[in-house]
């Protein structure tokens, strides 16, 4: 054990000067080097929602609850135009603002690979971080009156394999691994992309490499089957 965490855990019963101490010595931004995020190439996605059913089917979710979803948007004028996708699901954030909101504390961000994790066990179905998360990240599941999300395929992950909507994406657009390594693989890495709320909200861990053609007036594409469904 280094000096500098054998000091901060030997005085952590020291509350709150033990987090104090904790930031002092940098252990908290020593995990953000190590936080985990997706990596989505919105010039590679082709919108198959490859993703969203092999996440949909890994964890067994119900119908009109989807921990990963596939966004479109569209702009210019035929034939000038184009269609872009993105693939989004729960953005593991720094300052995760359903972690705040829960009054039962069932998300915790304790891993040392910044995974926010959430416990249904906890989950009394309140819906206040539904209503906290700019994302809309956590998925109400009438049936079970439980909310739930995206964990990051944390079991696959820490045996060594990839998320399974990496994992089954056929053009590689789909990513994972340490954020700060992302620029180092990846050509292009931004923060931001079309439609993404204000990153200084909760500082999300998700990156993008922007598609080139793109257009001042790029809309929603407003998908009436899928969306349709997402009500049932």
């Amino acid at each position: 054990m280094k000096r500098k965490e054998f000091l901060a855990q030997s005085l952590a019963w020291l509350w709150p000067p033990g987090m104090l101490i904790k930031r002092l010595l940098g252990l908290e931004q020593a995990q953000r080097r190590h936080q985990l995020g997706f990596f989505v190439d919105m010039e590679k996605c082709v919108g198959c929602r490859a993703c969203e059913a092999a996440c949909k089917e890994y964890n067994a979710l119900p119908v009109g609850v989807r921990w990963r979803k596939v966004r479109a948007r569209e702009g210019g004028v035929f034939p000038d135009s184009s269609r872009v996708f993105m693939s989004l699901a729960c953005n593991h954030c720094e300052k995760p603002a359903c972690v705040g909101a829960c009054p039962v504390k069932a998300y915790r961000k304790t891993r040392p690979d910044g995974i926010v994790e959430h416990s249904k066990e906890r989950c009394i179905g309140c819906k206040y971080c539904t209503w906290a998360c700019p994302y809309q990240v956590p998925q109400y599941e009438k049936e079970a009156k439980k909310v739930h999300k995206c964990e990051l395929c944390k079991t696959r992950i820490d045996k060594g394999l990839k998320p399974m909507c990496v994992h089954v994406c056929p053009t590689g657009a789909l990513d994972y691994g340490n954020i700060d390594e992302f620029a180092r693989r990846h050509e292009e890495v931004s923060r931001e992309a079309l439609g993404f709320p204000n990153i200084s909200i909760t500082t999300p861990s998700t990156r993008f490499r922007l598609p080139k053609k793109l257009y001042a007036d790029m809309r929603k594409v407003i998908d009436k089957d899928v969306d349709k469904k997402e009500q049932a």
